[in-house]
């Protein structure tokens, strides 16, 4: 069984611990992304117009590499977590940001600083935040049962956007008042104060699994990605890895550009949206747990992958700010789904000898993969658009309400091939 209730971990405030922790390095993370791409404008303006763009776009290829590693290294995470448990792993990923932060404030050699923005960019995803909530991820499935195992995933997401929308905030004032490069230098502070936290209250939760299942494991399983031979996990890891598709990150860029186009907003209307995407993220969290109680695990998933298709669709046709608002409601509803496959998914792996650490890290990997193409298909989609090829503005957009209902049809395949 995954996990025996919160006693599991010996301590009954491991999930406070564990969201305060959570939204603290979702805030830097956030607030990192914004004075990022300010100071390597900043950096690069004396360089020449060129320069500027060439440092913008090695952003993007640096996103890309930085999902690359992070496919290969997820898996490796995983099976460290195992030996060495997952507490020194959650604290490992948390030094990584906080160095590149410092040298990226203080190196003020140009072309140097620009490179190192680039790598900070790429190791945020190979060792930082990504990896960082897969293991508190994992943390979750040692330490409650399989029931209780959805609404504190959900309260774990709730704390992440909580600390996204404060991020935000917090990032634009002090840009604004500072400069970026100083706000590098504080979000630097934030993961240093996190790690001290953390290895202060935050209990280990992995416990030595029994000779049994340790042989029983090593019978089963010749390689993690193994688990994707077996038709459940399959569809089970094809539905999360779509979720990939629905955070704002990867759609951030053609979904300013959509705003711009169809409603004329600017950077500052663009903005207080995201904000409000957060908040809604935020909210359909903390209900998610309330909501797997009253209509049971099965059709949440359905209801939250239906409303999802929803909110897409009004997002893709809307021609006014209310229109667009409109669609948090439906957003916010939506939210939770993959806190239940991801449940489903190490469960399995665990039937099939597999750990929940190493379960996690293929999910992280898939992630990966999905993180990679997600910015590829909705440019792509934008600039067909935007050529005329027949396509709606919205296009970008449509694709992910279809990707929604693709995951409706990944959880109900999966359903019947568990029957």
């Amino acid at each position: 069984m995954a996990g025996s209730g919160s006693g599991a971990v010996g301590d009954a405030n491991f999930m406070a611990v564990l969201r305060a922790t959570a939204a603290a390095i979702s805030c830097a993370g956030t607030a990192t992304l914004q004075a990022r791409q300010l100071l390597i404008t900043q950096t690069a303006q004396p360089l020449g117009e060129e320069a500027v763009v060439q440092a913008t776009s090695g952003l993007a290829t640096a996103y890309s590499l930085g999902s690359v590693v992070e496919f290969f290294l997820s898996p490796v995470f995983g099976s460290l977590s195992e030996r060495y448990g997952r507490k020194p792993m959650v604290l490992f990923l948390m030094i990584g940001p906080a160095i590149m932060r410092v040298l990226c404030a203080t190196v003020t050699q140009p072309v140097a600083r620009i490179r190192l923005l680039w790598l900070d960019f790429a190791s945020a995803r190979a060792v930082g935040i990504q990896p960082f909530l897969g293991m508190c991820n994992t943390m979750i499935s040692d330490a409650y049962t399989v029931d209780a195992q959805p609404p504190a995933r959900s309260q774990l997401a709730a704390a992440m956007a909580f600390g996204s929308i404060l991020g935000n905030y917090l990032s634009g004032w002090y840009n604004a008042k500072a400069g970026p490069q100083s706000t590098y230098l504080a979000t630097a502070a934030v993961p240093m104060m996190s790690l001290l936290f953390a290895s202060l209250c935050l209990p280990e939760t992995h416990r030595q699994r029994t000779t049994a299942a340790l042989e029983n494991k090593k019978e089963a399983k010749k390689s993690h990605f193994s688990l994707l031979l077996d038709p459940e996990c399959f569809l089970l890891a094809g539905a999360l890895g779509l979720y990939e598709f629905m955070t704002y990150p990867p759609m951030n860029s053609v979904a300013i550009l959509f705003m711009k186009e169809r409603l004329g907003w600017g950077p500052l209307q663009a903005g207080r949206f995201a904000s409000g995407h957060a908040l809604a993220v935020f909210s359909g969290s903390l209900l998610a747990g309330r909501l797997i109680r009253v209509l049971g695990k099965q059709l949440y998933v359905s209801m939250a992958n239906m409303l999802t298709a929803l909110a897409f669709f009004l997002w893709a046709t809307a021609r006014s700010g209310p229109q667009l608002i409109a669609c948090l409601l439906p957003l916010a509803l939506g939210t939770g789904g993959n806190s239940v496959l991801l449940t489903r998914f190490v469960e399995r792996a665990e039937s099939l000898g597999v750990s929940r650490g190493e379960a996690t890290g293929v999910v992280q990997a898939i992630g990966a993969v999905a993180r990679m193409a997600a910015p590829q298909l909705f440019t792509r989609l934008w600039l067909r658009a935007k050529a005329g090829a027949s396509l709606p503005l919205g296009a970008p957009l449509f694709s992910v309400s279809a990707i929604a209902l693709m995951q409706e049809v990944l959880h109900r395949g999966a359903l019947l091939v568990r029957k």
